[in-house]
This record gives C-alpha cells, structure tokens and sequence, in this order.
C-alpha cells in the first residue's frame, strides 16, 4: 500500500497519471487506466503555487500557506514525501523552501527533492517526478500487458529487424531539432524489401508508420530502383505520391551490397514549417493545397552522398524556421545512414549473397499473412457499418461524414469506404497515402503478435470513391487529415465490434488536438507544435485509459518545461479532465485539460480539434462520451469560444485553454458482475 506523498506545482497534480500519453504497444486492442492510479492514488498528490521560469527566475513567489491543511487531508501520515517543482534544476530555490517546511510539519518523515537527483538532458516535469518518487519508494509501475497464447515464438529475424528499426527511430528523435519530433516523437522508421514491401517497423506511431508503404510506393514508381547508387536519397512529401500532407518529409535509401539494391531504409518526419498560409503549416482555414506549404514530388535530392544544392535552397527558402527543419532533415539522413549500415550488416551475416536472408523475410511475410487470415476467419462472415462524423471541415461547421462499411468473407476483408462525404472545401480531406494509415492500423490489430510487416493488409481490399474526403483530388486542402484519419480509425474498430463485441473495447474519443502556436516576442519569432491527446473507450473487461493517445496516435506531449524554454508562455496547468469519459460498467477514459498564457508580445494560435459537437459513442449500453470545446480566456475578461479548427490571434494576458473528449463507456452501469470477460489473448 502506498504512503508516499507526492509534492508539486499548482495545476501538475495529474502528472503521473498522464506521463507522456504515449502507450508502449501502440497495436494493443484496448489502453487502460494509468498504472499510476493505483502506484500514487491521487489523495496522496499535492500542489504549491510558486513558479520558478525556464531560466532559473523567480516569477511567482512560492505559497505555502495551505500546505499545513494540505497535508492533514492525506490518508495518513506519509512514509516520505517526494518533492518535484517545476525546472528546479536550475533554481532549487522553492523546493529548498518547502523542503524545510516540511521538517517542520512532519518531523522525521523523510523528503526527496527532484533537484538532488541525477537527471537525462531531455527529461521533462514528468521524468523529474518519477525520479523523485522513486527515490521516495515509489518504483514506477509495470504498465498491463495483454498475455498473448496460441501463438509461435517468432523467428529471431523478426526480433532482429524491429530491433534494428527501433534503433533507426531513436536515431530520428536523438539528433532531431525540432521539439515536435525531439519530444512528441512526430515520426517513423521503418525498412522495406526492394519491391517496396514493407519488410519491419519501428514500434512507434502508427499514423505515419501506415503512411511509409504508399510513400514509398510513390517514390518507386518515379526512380527504378536497379538505377540507384550508394549514398543515394530520395525525398518526397507528396499526398497524390503516397504521402500525407505537406510537413511530413519522406526520405529513402537504397541499401547497396555487390552492386545491388538488397533493401531500403525509410523514414518520415513532420517537420515544424514547409511555408503556407500560418506558422506550422497547418492552417485551418485552408482551401487548397497550395496555402498548405510546399508540395514536393518524389525528387533525386542527394547523389551518390552529394545533396542537390538548388533543391536544398528551395525547401529552407520556404520554410519560417530554415534552421529547423536543415537540422530535422540531418536528422533524417543520420537515421538513414544507421539503418543502411545495420541491414548492410545483417544481410551480408547471413551470407549466401543475401539470398538466405530473403528467404527468411518471405518466411515473415506469409506468417503476417496467414496469422491475419486465421483472425479473420474466426469472426462470423458478414456486412457490418459504422458512421461517424467530423465537426466541420474548418471553413463550416457542417457535419462530415465517415462511414465504414466491412464485408467479410472467410478470410478476406472488403473496407467500402466510397459512403463517405464528397471532399470538402476546408483542409480534413485525407489522401489515400494518408487513410491506408487507418487501414494499416486496423490490419495490424487484428493479429498484432505476428511479425510487424506490410502483409497484415494482404487479405483486405479497400474501396474509395475518388473526389470524396478519403480520396480528395489532387489540389484539395489536406493539412488536417489526422481529425479524419484518427475518426476512420475508430469507425474500422467500431463496424468490426458488431462482428466480435466481446472482444472490442467502445470507441476512442477520437480525438489527437494538433496545436501550432507562433508568435514575436524581443524581436525574435517563435513556432511550436504540441499534440494532446483525449482518452481510450471502456472494454468488456475493464475501463479505459485516461489523457492516452489511442489508435493511429501514439505521439508523445511535450513537456511544460520544454514549451516554456522555447516560447514566452506559461503552461498553468497540464490536468486530467475528470468525469468527461462515458458512464457504464466499465467507464471510457476521460479527456485532458490544459492552459497556456501568453507573457510577452503577441502571436498566432492554430487549433486543430474535434468532438466539440459530436461524442465518442457507447458500446453495450454505455453512455458517450462527453464532446471537447476550447476558448481564450482574454485578458479583459471576456471568453472567446473556439470552433474545433480556428485560427486565432492572441497577446500577453491571453490564455487559451483546451478541454479534449472523453472516450465512451462499455456496458450499462448497472449491468450484473456476470457480465464482464476477460481480455482476449490473441
């Protein structure tokens, strides 16, 4: 039982609960509660005013006027008490404060200080305070993991390569300037055969993970591969070539071992600003392509190691942050080189002139393939549909529609999608490259313990109707297509559930908030990106997770003290938002709250929402979850309600404030105990 009290900035209280919403098997079926809620139960969470700034300034001063009642209100008496204050690295000030308070109010209980603690460079609030807390004695709690049974250990080659693209990934997010990438890990790695199959991926995100086949693809079909040399690199961040919208970078690399391509090493990257109408490259008001930024057709950029130089020039020129996205693109080619390295290596190990390691790879496609059949057949054969819809395109407020229709026979799968709306004006339509993503997803978990490659979508024909919103024409606004692609995601799982409802958790809130805020401020301008996410549904056989990213999401926040170190805003509070999940037996997760107030100067907020009309639906009887809003709370008091996508402006004094939905519940709330199941186990 835990008796360890933890000790934090006003508004931080949630910070375990939440961690970084990131879930460590992004194709698990169901996300449940934080194992946080049980390791550090909220009656045993404090908060102090006081606020210490990204450089080590005192810019409110510390209360500790409540912290006597504070501490009479906990359980009991605590064994210790962790102490984790806002960028106390650099000013220990405040915790050295309250620390002695804290002598003094519990004699001989032991305080640990988060600024005493050895920690990494890219630690946020939410590593400080696991580290604090441990050392209080609190381990960090093992998240659940679903038992998988009935399955063959796989062959070592698939370990090796998820391995080998994990590295890849770390390699991205190592060297990446960009918070966007460096913290919310807004990018993928993954390696493909020289057919453009895709052979392993990184176990990451898969929004752009199911993005890289039709990418590829779209390079492939422009550049032979038997023309490409060594040190080649391809480059394309085309919707109508396989890719998603504009400030996701694709770069390829052939893989070269005696005078012949043997794999290729890929990977993507969203990128903070590739031009176009708003800072970000994410405007909602858009109504083409063309006020989206920089469209780039599958280009020949570096020969044989040499970069183009008149290509380089054209994309810094059209971009607002040129050393950002020089540095992102380093980035990229550092990952590229690691992969071809590493595969160079594994393919020449098992000799043979790489024929054994192909053939071993072909082994892992038809175990993908067949372990996705076999889940297919199991389920009953028959039509099954779902609907959904977005909360406008952006320009209006009318409702888009997504429906999913699944025809299922034996052991293959027909997605309809060609129900859905004609594509819009404003910038929610998704290119193909961009819905195969949902697709992929869907695909992947259906037998998510086979080997992670591109022949889960083998057994599924996709059917899209060109000039609607999931297969726009080319010119169409896209820079929104995660609202879509998120909610597609959901409507898949949704129709499959009718199919297998014991085995199917209620929808997703559906919902990742992609925010760009800008701004100048002492001369010098400024663009962030941050992604927050919403909840995960209830399941059969327990509650879902609370402020996690969920289905083709599974980017990371950014912590507090990262946004403060690179923009003048304040993050006053990064909160659960309690009881917006769905009532039933087991409830959805809630949504999260979170506050940030401009200091200095003005700037540009870009927000991209959703569910701010419509909920998350219920499964089994329970109740939806309750919609999402977000407003500005101006400085002369007045409130200024956001739609789910607007641009705005705002100036010091300002706080825009987003409350994200929650996920719907399973089961009716008085439903019998007998009623719940275990989870599936494949």
């Amino acid at each position: 039982m835990n008796t360890v009290a933890l000790l934090c900035t006003r508004g931080f209280a949630d910070l375990l609960s939440l961690g970084r919403q990131n879930r460590p098997d992004p194709y698990a079926r169901h996300v449940g509660p934080s194992p946080w809620t049980k390791a550090l139960p909220e009656a045993w969470r404090l908060e102090v005013s006081g606020r210490i700034d990204a450089h080590g300034k005192e810019v409110e001063v510390l209360d500790l006027s409540g912290l006597a009642a504070q501490l009479k209100q906990l359980p009991q008496t605590p064994s210790a008490v962790a102490v984790s204050l806002l960028f106390s690295s650099l000013n220990p000030a405040h915790e050295l404060a309250v620390q002695k308070a804290l002598a003094g109010l519990l004699p001989g209980v032991p305080v640990v200080c988060s600024h005493t603690l050895a920690g990494d460079a890219h630690w946020g609030e939410f590593e400080w305070t696991v580290a604090a807390v441990a050392k209080a004695g609190v381990p960090s709690p093992q998240p659940e993991v679903s038992v998988t049974q009935d399955f063959p250990p796989l062959p070592p080659l698939a370990y090796t390569l998820e391995t080998l693209c994990n590295a890849m990934q770390a390699e991205l997010v190592e060297k990446a300037v960009s918070s966007v990438v460096r913290e919310a890990m807004d990018c993928a790695a993954a390696v493909f055969l020289p057919d453009g199959r895709m052979m392993a991926q990184a176990r990451s995100l898969p929004l752009l993970l199911g993005s890289l086949t039709p990418a590829i693809a779209g390079i492939l079909e422009h550049f032979a591969v038997k023309d490409m040399r060594s040190d080649d690199v391809f480059l394309s961040n085309d919707p109508w070539s396989g890719g998603t919208h504009f400030p996701d970078v694709v770069l390829l690399q052939p893989v070269i071992l005696q005078g012949r391509v043997r794999a290729l090493a890929a990977c993507i990257l969203h990128h903070q600003d590739v031009g176009g109408l708003s800072p970000g490259s994410v405007p909602t008001q858009a109504q083409s392509s063309y006020q989206e930024g920089l469209r780039i057709p599958p280009q020949h950029w570096i020969r044989q190691g040499v970069a183009e130089p008149g290509l380089t020039r054209l994309l810094l020129a059209n971009s607002r942050r040129p050393d950002n996205l020089q540095g992102d693109l380093a980035a990229q080619r550092a990952c590229l080189q690691l992969g071809v390295e590493q595969l160079g290596a594994l393919i020449e190990h098992h000799g043979e002139q790489g024929e054994r390691f192909e053939a071993e790879v072909e082994e892992l496609w038809q175990l993908t393939e067949q372990a996705t059949r076999a889940a297919l057949s199991r389920a009953p054969d028959g039509r099954y549909e779902f609907s959904d819809a977005l909360d406008g395109d952006g320009l209006t407020e009318d409702p888009v529609t997504l429906k999913v229709v699944l025809e299922k026979q034996h052991n293959h799968l027909r997605i309809d999608l060609r129900g859905c709306s004609d594509q819009t004006q404003g910038p929610v339509n998704a290119s193909r490259g961009a819905v195969s993503a949902s697709v992929t997803f869907f695909a992947r978990m259906l037998a998510p313990q086979a080997p992670s490659n591109g022949a889960c979508t083998q057994p599924i024909e996709l059917l899209t109707r060109p000039g609607s919103v999931v297969d726009p024409l080319p010119g169409a606004a896209v820079n929104a297509r995660t609202n879509l692609v998120k909610l597609l995601a959901n409507a898949l799982l949704g129709a499959w559930a009718q199919a297998a409802p014991q085995d199917q958790p209620a929808p997703n809130a559906g919902v990742a908030v992609v925010l760009s805020l800008s701004g100048e401020c002492a001369g010098r301008s400024w663009v962030l990106t941050e992604i927050i996410a919403s909840a995960a549904g209830g399941a059969p056989w327990g509650p879902g997770g609370s402020g996690v990213s969920t289905d083709v999401g599974n980017a990371r926040n950014t912590p507090a003290q990262s946004i403060e170190a690179q923009a003048p805003i304040r993050v006053e509070s990064l909160a659960l938002r309690h009881g917006s999940g769905g009532k039933g037996l087991h409830d959805g997760g809630c949504g999260v709250v979170r506050r940030y107030r401009l200091l200095e100067g003005a700037g540009q907020i870009s927000y991209r929402g959703e569910r701010h009309q419509t909920q998350a639906q219920g499964a089994a009887g329970g109740a939806p979850g309750k919609s999402g809003c977000a407003y500005i709370e101006r400085g002369d008091g007045r409130i200024e309600a956001l739609g789910a996508k607007q641009c705005a402006h705002w100036q010091a004094g300002d706080v825009l404030v987003m409350e994200t939905a929650g996920a719907g519940g399973w089961g009716l709330p008085t439903g019998a105990p007998s009623s719940m199941v275990s989870p599936p186990t494949t």
